[in-house]
């Protein structure tokens, strides 16, 4: 019977590809998230003429062992600049609260949903906060406080999709663009040394292998794609 409900509900509210938006604001915790968790993408919707906007959680002050959280959030900080630049990201907003430190998610929720009414964007990327495990307070924070503010203020034909997932709905082919990803991936060096990379690498081109797979392609990356009204008393989100 509940399988019957999730076929009918995925025929009722097809869900349009991520491919297809054009004006997508990507709400990201820390500098080099954006990178990691959706490059490919990014840079794939810059190429099918998509504007992009950076929204930047936090400052990323608490990224470097050994550094002041002033000079932290500086290389940071020009790090993430040079990084969406070389994957062709219109704009960064930086919100600036602490990395890792404490702050109220109604205040990001508020701030966030001020951008958005902003913005208007028909597609958000976010973090997934509903991964299992998940412990970091920054990312949960910020994809929740995301979730929040979308269902409130984004249009109903609007989408937000959310990376670093466990229930992937959506996958796009990022072939033509893996190399730029990683490329950009490697500019956040106060974050990657050679050995993480080289974990990042295997890792995350394995996961990319296997929802390649899935579309015919090489390399994927993938996402747990809703409509706003998901977000609130829908009991079969995780199954659509």
């Amino acid at each position: 019977m509940e399988e019957k409900i999730v076929q009918s509900l995925k025929k009722m509210l097809s869900i349009p590809k991520i491919e297809d938006r054009r004006n997508v604001l990507c709400i990201l915790p820390h500098p080099d998230d954006g990178e990691i968790g959706a490059g490919g993408t990014i840079a794939k919707l810059k190429s099918l003429g998509s504007k992009v906007t950076y929204l930047m959680v936090t400052e990323g002050g608490a990224g470097i062992k050994g550094k002041s959280r002033e000079e932290t959030v500086k290389i940071r900080k020009k790090e993430q600049e040079d990084a969406a630049e070389l994957l062709g990201v219109d704009q960064i907003i930086w919100l600036n609260y602490p990395d890792g430190g404490r702050y109220d998610i109604n205040d990001v929720r508020n701030d966030l949903k001020k951008n958005i009414e902003n913005i208007k964007p028909d597609l958000i990327l976010t973090v997934d906060p509903f991964l299992p495990y998940e412990t970091h307070q920054d990312h949960k924070i910020c994809g929740l406080a995301a979730a929040q503010a979308s269902s409130n203020s984004l249009d109903s034909n609007a989408l937000i999709a959310f990376f670093f997932t466990a229930y992937p709905n959506q996958y796009v082919s990022v072939d033509d663009y893996w190399e730029k990803k990683i490329e950009a991936i490697k500019i956040h060096k106060s974050q990657i040394t050679e050995e993480f990379l080289l974990i990042i690498q295997q890792y995350f081109g394995l996961k990319a292998n296997v929802y390649g797979e899935k579309i015919g392609c090489k390399y994927a990356e993938n996402f747990k794609v809703l409509f706003p009204m998901m977000l609130h008393c829908f009991e079969e989100a995780m199954w659509i």
